[in-house]
């Protein structure tokens, strides 16, 4: 391009600030954004969100305020996608206030959230084991009409699993089979193991057969969960099955 004297353009930062944060090179995203000022071009929306999710995934929170604080004087109002990526990166980095000021922040613009972001404040306070907001965000997504996909689901299953909630578990892989989402290799793996941690035999026999049903064929992460869950109990006989198949 220098040779042609041609000279780039935002579009063209914007993919080299791309892949420089991605691949954690954050001097040379630096020099492009220096560039980028020398040549009097203003970063657009796409390059701070860009630079949001590379210093968060980096836990450089410092920049990500340094970068929000430059949307700001460049009058640039964060949308939905911005407020993904930082509520994101805060539920990743388990920063429970500033994710919590995040969502009062997109309250006030009256920006309402979408089903990736659904499903990323799911995944956070599943984890904080605060199911009275999993149940709040559930009710909202309703409210907005919002249908739940594959990854809500897997979510939801998940952390009601770890939690030994296994009636919340049953209900949730009842809606999905209410909007015909079938389950897959991983997570079956995972509701077996949950079964079998309470020695809920029947239902692990059922997943069983349903994977069998739904063409899904085990791998070494399923029998070795079997004959965990089976041998803790000392059933020796299903071990053996299980042996066998």
């Amino acid at each position: 391009m220098k040779q042609l004297n041609i000279t780039p353009n935002v579009e063209t930062f914007g993919t080299l600030i791309n892949i420089y944060g991605k691949a954690r090179r954050f001097e040379e995203v630096n020099e492009a954004l220096h560039q980028m000022k020398q040549l009097n071009i203003s970063p657009s929306l796409h390059i701070f969100n860009t630079l949001i999710d590379s210093y968060g995934k980096e836990k450089k929170f410092k920049e990500v305020n340094e970068v929000l604080h430059q949307m700001e004087q460049a009058n640039i109002k964060p949308g939905i996608i911005v407020f993904s990526t930082l509520i994101h990166i805060y539920g990743k980095a388990r920063m429970t206030t500033k994710l919590e000021e995040i969502r009062e922040q997109m309250k006030q613009l009256n920006i309402k959230p979408d089903l990736r972001l659904f499903n990323s404040l799911i995944d956070f306070y599943g984890k904080e084991k605060n199911f009275d907001e999993v149940s709040r965000l559930r009710n909202e997504m309703t409210r907005l009409n919002i249908t739940p996909d594959s990854v809500t689901f897997s979510t939801l299953i998940i952390c009601y699993g770890k939690a030994g909630m296994l009636k919340q578990v049953g209900e949730t892989r009842e809606q999905m089979k209410q909007l015909n989402f079938k389950p897959y290799l991983r997570l079956f793996n995972s509701i077996i193991d949950y079964y079998g941690k309470a020695k809920n035999f029947d239902e692990v026999s059922r997943l069983r057969n349903e994977m069998t049903r739904l063409n899904i064929t085990p791998n070494i992460v399923t029998f070795s969960t079997l004959i965990k869950c089976y041998g803790k109990a000392e059933r020796f006989k299903e071990v053996n099955e299980v042996l066998q198949q």
